[in-house]
């Protein structure tokens, strides 16, 4: 559909876009970050404005405009959602509250598998980083996963935030029941005042849920601060045993060498068959200060030469592929979702087509699949199947099993 098609069919206003977070073919080629909705349900005269997750849309009467259908992951909420409305199963209630619900209880859902994909990463890397605890070399990895959990913290409390003002306006709960609003104006009566507690009750149910993933973020994001608190704590006090060494070291290496380089001058002296010649003295002298400088050159070159920098670039390099790993947690969800309802066991490459699939517009490299493949593989047998992902990825809304 064109803009112009969408805003005479849904009926909404052109400022409405911006509710959504409709943008340009042009302004998506120009973001550089993953895409990042803000979550709003706002009630019109005869449609909703929702935007939930990762789910966009505008609901009517007996319509419902559903965004981003070229995506898998919204394919396949679609087509949950219409295979639970051909069952019949509604109750009484009314359609648009039936939606709501289905996208308030997917998002939800898909946060907690989020979560549960966390964990096995967060644990990881906390132990690779304390079996290396007088080493940097993990801590630089925290600093991409701590980044990416931050935004998705930023993402549930968005969503928190958009179900408690509603919980504040009453009159906006109301709103939301567009078939008795509409059933009203027909007969020229207004809906009771009390009907918004049915919206009310919906709402606080997965506000609550909402809470309690952001209270585990939040544990998360403590566990990586305190490690990483705990190992710089370790490794200045390592550094300082170090400084205390080198110290102790220095004052005797001073204390000895002004006496054995006096000695040393003096030594010279003694019968060796350059006693006669006039210029020894001092060419050993300065033979003797130059070789120092030599070796002082060379220290100072290995400190900040090739290997160091090997060994930045390999950790820019482990940055980056985290980073990117990290930064669609819904294509790795929709995966391993996939992967548990059919039952399957897939390999490593079934792994990575798996994620080009759910990536189509982001190119997923050999470093990504062996970093994501190697977290979930705990049976370490080249292959991932239900027994490898935690218990509660795989929980579905319990009206949708």
């Amino acid at each position: 559909m064109t803009t112009t098609q969408l805003l005479k069919q849904a009926s909404i206003l052109p400022r409405d876009l911006f509710t959504l977070n409709i943008t340009s073919r042009q302004e998506r080629r120009m973001k550089m970050r993953p895409e990042r909705y803000v979550s709003a349900i706002v009630p019109k005269e005869s449609v909703v404005l929702l935007s939930f997750g990762s789910i966009r849309a505008v609901v009517g009467l007996d319509h419902v405009f559903l965004f981003d259908a070229h995506k898998p992951m919204v394919q396949s909420f679609a087509r949950e959602v219409a295979a639970f409305f051909r069952s019949g199963n509604l109750h009484g209630e009314p359609p648009e509250l039936v939606f709501l619900e289905q996208v308030l209880n997917s998002t939800v859902d898909s946060f907690n598998r989020r979560l549960r994909l966390y964990e096995p990463i967060v644990d990881s890397f906390l132990d690779k980083v304390s079996n290396e605890i007088y080493s940097d070399t993990g801590v630089h990895q925290l600093v991409p996963l701590k980044d990416s959990l931050q935004s998705f913290e930023i993402q549930v409390k968005q969503s928190i935030d958009c179900l408690t003002g509603l919980l504040n306006q009453d009159d906006e709960m109301l709103d939301l029941l567009l078939t008795e609003q509409e059933e009203a104006r027909f007969q020229g009566l207004t809906v009771e005042h009390t009907r918004h507690e049915h919206v009310e009750l919906l709402l606080g149910v997965y506000a609550r849920e909402l809470d309690n993933i952001s209270a585990e973020i939040s544990y998360a994001l403590g566990r990586l601060q305190s490690k990483q608190e705990f190992v710089a704590l370790s490794l200045a006090g390592y550094r300082n045993r170090m400084i205390r060494m080198n110290v102790h070291i220095g004052i005797a290496g001073l204390t000895f060498g002004f006496g054995t380089t006096v000695a040393g001058f003096f030594g010279m002296n003694l019968m060796n068959g350059l006693e006669t010649s006039p210029i020894a003295f001092d060419y050993v002298i300065l033979s003797a200060l130059g070789g120092g400088g030599l070796i002082a050159v060379g220290a100072l070159n290995y400190l900040s030469g090739s290997a160091m920098q090997k060994r930045a670039s390999k950790r820019l390099e482990e940055i980056e592929t985290l980073t990117n790993a990290l930064s669609d947690l819904g294509a790795i969800d929709y995966s391993i979702k996939t992967t548990l309802r059919q039952g399957l066991s897939v390999d490593r490459q079934t792994f990575r087509k798996m994620l080009e699939k759910a990536r189509p517009n982001r190119e997923v490299t050999e470093a990504e699949v062996d970093l994501i493949f190697n977290v979930f593989d705990r049976a370490e047998d080249g292959h991932i199947d239900e027994h490898d992902v935690p218990s509660n990825t795989n929980s579905l809304p319990s009206n949708l099993n």
